[in-house]
C-alpha cells in the first residue's frame, strides 16, 4: 500500500513536466512567432521605403579631381529641375523628404554631398580632402551634370541652398543667369567672414528669390531685413522656434509647401 503514493506521486511528477515542457514549447512557438511577425513588419517597412524612395544615386567630378556624390530625384522629360545644397556639417540626406515632395509636384532634383561631407570625401585619385567653405567647383559640376540629363530642363534651373550653401547658391547665381530662382534657408551676410553675400545679391538683380528664416535665428534674420532692403521683390518668411537651415523643413511649419509653391510660379 506504501507503494501506490510514490508510483502516484511519480507519474504526478511525469505529468507535471510534459505539461511544463509543452507550455514551454508553445512559449517559445509564440515568442518565434511573434518574432517572424516582427520581422516581417521590418521588411515590409524597409521595402515600402525603398519604393518610396524615387532617387537614384549619382556621382560626378569637378574641375578639381573631387567626386562629388549625390542623389538624383528625376520627374520625367524635361521637368523644371532644382539644385539643393546642404549647410555646414551636414549631407545631401537633409533634403530627401522636400526632394520627394518635389518630384511628385513635377520639379527635377539634385541633392548633392558638397566636398568634404557625406560620400564627396575623395578625388579620383582617392586622395582624402577635407570641408571647404567655398563650394563654387562643386555647384558648377552638379549644374552642368542636372543640365546635361533629359528629365531636367535645362533653361529652368532653380537652387535651394541653407546656411553656408545658402551664401554658395548667390554666389554662383550672381554670375549664372541661367538659374531662375533661388530658395534661401538662413541665409548670412558673410558666414565664416570667407562668404560675404550682399554684392553678389545686387549683382543677382531683380530675378526670384526667396528667403526663410526662423525669429531665434537672429544673424539669419538681420540678413533677411539687409537683403529685403537690397531686394525689395523678395519673397520671405519668417518662423518662429523652427531651427537654423534645413531644421526649418522638419519643424511642421509648412516651409516645403511654400518652397513648392514659389518654384512653380518662378520655374
Amino acid at each position: 500500500m506504501k507503494r501506490i503514493p510514490l508510483i502516484t506521486a511519480m507519474m504526478l511528477v511525469l505529468v507535471l513536466t510534459y505539461c511544463q515542457s509543452e507550455s514551454g514549447g508553445s512559449q517559445r512557438s509564440d515568442g518565434e512567432a511573434a518574432s517572424s511577425q516582427l520581422a516581417a513588419g521590418s521588411a515590409a517597412r524597409k521595402a515600402a521605403a525603398k519604393a518610396a524612395a524615387a532617387g537614384e544615386d549619382v556621382t560626378f567630378t569637378t574641375s578639381d579631381g573631387v567626386v562629388i556624390t549625390g542623389t538624383l530625384y528625376p520627374a520625367g522629360e524635361s521637368a523644371p529641375a532644382v539644385l539643393c545644397l546642404h549647410q555646414w556639417r551636414s549631407d545631401r540626406t537633409s533634403f530627401a523628404a522636400i526632394a520627394g515632395k518635389m518630384q511628385q509636384a513635377g520639379f527635377t532634383v539634385l541633392t548633392i554631398d558638397m566636398r568634404g561631407y557625406g560620400g564627396s570625401t575623395r578625388t579620383e585619385a582617392g586622395k582624402r580632402i577635407r570641408p571647404d567653405r567655398r563650394a563654387q567647383k562643386d555647384i558648377e559640376a552638379a549644374l552642368t551634370f542636372l543640365r546635361s540629363q533629359p528629365s531636367a530642363d535645362a533653361g529652368r534651373i532653380g537652387i535651394i541652398g541653407a546656411s553656408y550653401g545658402s551664401s554658395n547658391a548667390l554666389i554662383h547665381a550672381a554670375k549664372d543667369k541661367g538659374i531662375r530662382a533661388l530658395v534661401l534657408l538662413s541665409p548670412g551676410l558673410n558666414y565664416f567672414n570667407e562668404l560675404p553675400t550682399e554684392a553678389p545679391l545686387k549683382q543677382y538683380g531683380d530675378r526670384p528669390l526667396f528667403a526663410a528664416a526662423s525669429t531665434e535665428d537672429l544673424r539669419s534674420v538681420e540678413t533677411v531685413e539687409a537683403y529685403r532692403r537690397i531686394a525689395p521683390g523678395i519673397t520671405v518668411e519668417m518662423y518662429e522656434g523652427a531651427g537654423h537651415g534645413t531644421d526649418i523643413l522638419d519643424a511642421g511649419v509648412g516651409l516645403d509647401a511654400e518652397i513648392i509653391a514659389f518654384l512653380k510660379k518662378k520655374l
